[in-house]
């Protein structure tokens, strides 16, 4: 049972970091740009982005989202 007082700590503790947010990022502009691009590879600071990364980024930028966390 966790205490209503709790609440805050336990969402601060599980909210992604900035720089979390900010590399995320990162790899959906990369991910978005590949795909218009008709590229089926992505890469990013050259290193290859496959799908499991890019959809790793979009939760990390959904858990911003939900944390009140705004990118920079």
């Amino acid at each position: 049972m966790i205490n209503p007082r709790q609440i805050d700590l336990l969402h601060n503790l599980y909210a992604p970091t900035q720089k979390e947010v900010d590399h995320a990022r990162r790899v959906v502009e990369a991910a978005e740009a590949a795909a218009r691009e008709g590229l089926g590879v992505v890469s990013l600071n050259g290193k290859m982005v496959d799908g499991p990364v890019i959809d790793r980024a979009r939760l990390v930028l959904s858990r911003a989202e939900l944390s009140g966390i705004r990118e920079e």
